[in-house]
């Protein structure tokens, strides 16, 4: 059998067996066994090692393992190996192992993620896309400043470094004027985008990160109790006021506990929205919109495996 096989068997067999787990970043112990599905892969933590021993570029291996992370609900559980049980759709732990197949010997996949950033940004900015009412009318324009940019991108131009700026200026305009709280996770995604492909590609599984776990919180809210709607929203403006005066020179040595300290009606509703009882009924509404999500997160994965079993030619 080729590396790869015996790789893909191996991991097959971990993955099924649910002995790696999902995580967001590489993670290899071989004595307490504890793994993430990258570190599994390469048998490794070392990104560099994972690399030389895989060929697959690691931004890619993590986004596709985010992708799963957001679809799992850890679960207190002694019983279990590491005392938590993991639970998802079929549909998004298969994904753990189709992708990794998806990828024949000597296939370069240098470029996936470069390419498959364009494709999700689009699917962000589609009439279809569930918060499509809730993006300003700005942000949206910026971003679609950026999608033509990576356009040219792509077809081998060389943008200039004053066009670039000239982009984040504009996205970070747009963004500081986005004022409906509902949008604020795609203007914040947006906020991130605007630099090269090759430079971005390395740092999506974290931006990816964050925007999954803020859009799959927005998708729940519909399903909570009027008031923790309402503490939702005021935690959302707060997070936003909480951005700013992070950017005020009186703070600029300050931690965000420092700064809640000296504003008190900041404080307060930043902090009803995260006590244990308004996440305990978080929780059982993201198991009831588990469906929608998965939808999501699949889309997000087939557009990613459309690109791996793509060949030249």
């Amino acid at each position: 059998m080729s590396f790869r096989t015996e790789t893909v068997a191996r991991v097959r067999e971990r993955w099924a067996a649910r002995q790696a787990i999902p995580l967001i970043y590489l993670k290899w112990s071989s004595d307490s066994g504890f793994a993430s599905l990258a570190g599994t892969i390469a048998e490794t933590q070392d990104p560099d090692v994972f690399v030389a021993r895989t060929g697959i570029p690691l931004e890619l291996a993590l986004l596709c393992e985010t992708l799963i992370n957001a679809g799992v609900a850890f679960v207190d559980d002694k019983t279990a190996p590491y005392g938590f049980a993991m639970q998802c759709d079929d549909a998004v732990w298969a994904f753990g192992t189709e992708w990794l197949e998806a990828i024949a010997a000597g296939d370069d996949v240098s470029d996936v993620v470069r390419r498959f950033l364009p494709r999700f940004v689009r699917h962000i900015l589609s009439d279809d896309f569930s918060l499509a009412d809730h993006v300003d009318a700005e942000v949206r324009a910026a971003a679609q400043q950026i999608l033509a940019i990576w356009t040219r991108e792509l077809e081998g131009e060389v943008i200039s470094r004053q066009e670039w700026r000239a982009a984040r200026a504009n996205v970070l305009w747009a963004s500081e004027a986005s004022v409906d709280p509902e949008g604020f996770l795609v203007a914040d995604l947006v906020e991130s985008l605007p630099w090269p492909l090759a430079g971005i590609a390395p740092e999506f599984p974290a931006i990816c990160q964050k925007f999954l776990h803020a859009y799959l919180q927005s998708l729940s809210a519909a399903f909570l109790p009027e008031q923790d709607q309402a503490d939702r929203i005021a935690w959302l403006v707060g997070a936003r006021h909480l951005r700013h005066l992070r950017g005020e020179a009186r703070f600029a040595d300050a931690s965000d506990e420092a700064i809640l300290d000296q504003v008190p009606e900041l404080k307060s509703a930043m902090l009803a929205f995260r006590q244990p009882d308004a996440e305990s009924r978080m929780g059982a509404a993201r198991h009831l919109t588990r469906p929608l999500a998965t939808r999501f997160l699949r889309e997000q994965m087939d557009s990613l495996l459309a690109l791996l079993r793509e060949r030249p030619g």
